[in-house]
């Protein structure tokens, strides 16, 4: 039995050497053959896995040096076409048709940024305890490079009792890391009235927090 390839057609003997192919000719690949077939999530279906995906994430970040380094979310059940949808446009987009898998990488502050508008969500990527000043966050840059966020989705299979069972399972990977934060409107005015200097309150006393020190630093 000859297996083709759904992107050039071309035919080969064994699924082993159709995958081959597909990694050397088509490992940028973004087309999906099937495309037509999946269906517009609906709004509420979007924002329910936008919202799985920032609770499970929120879950990983800790604010200790035990908490930090490489973690992974699972999704055992998540819609092709949900995740198709959120990352179908992103640079770093690619499918697989032979092993049936998505994956979508994100590195560096701009991209970082992007992730904020997929999820929809502008603090999906922190956890802040203001008792201990401390916060727990999804690291991209530091000093030394600059770290992945990765979303891949895979269709896992049952055959039992001459039925088939299908469904898509979503796996995140990122690298986590803690460290202090202060508010910069209490260091404004700390400066300020070191400095001797006077100057108008400000209207917005919403709280911004930037990190101050890594615990990194300390290993």
């Amino acid at each position: 039995m000859t297996l083709r390839c759904c992107l050039c057609q071309e035919t080969f003997i064994s699924r082993k050497l159709l995958l081959t192919h597909e990694r050397t000719k088509h490992r940028n690949n973004k087309t999906i053959p099937h495309f037509h077939l999946l269906l517009r999530p609906s709004f509420e279906q979007l924002i329910s896995y936008q919202d799985a995906f920032i609770i499970l994430i929120k879950k990983r970040l800790g604010f200790n040096r035990h908490s930090v380094g490489t973690k992974r979310v699972l999704i055992n059940v998540f819609p092709e076409n949900v995740f198709v949808y959120l990352f179908q446009s992103e640079p770093s987009f690619r499918y697989n048709t032979v092993l049936r898998k998505y994956r979508c990488t994100f590195k560096g502050e701009v991209e970082e940024q992007r992730l904020k508008q997929i999820l929809n969500y502008e603090h999906w990527s922190c956890r802040q305890d203001p008792i201990t000043k401390t916060t727990g966050y999804v690291l991209f840059v530091n000093y030394e490079e600059s770290h992945e966020v990765t979303f891949s989705w895979t269709q896992t299979k049952l055959v039992e009792n001459n039925r088939t069972f299908q469904c898509g399972v979503v796996t995140c990977t990122f690298t986590t890391d803690s460290g202090e934060f202060v508010n910069e409107n209490d260091e404004k005015k700390l400066q300020e009235s070191e400095s001797h200097i006077t100057t108008p309150t400000t209207k917005n006393n919403q709280s911004q927090y930037r990190i101050i020190l890594s615990r990194n630093n300390y290993s």
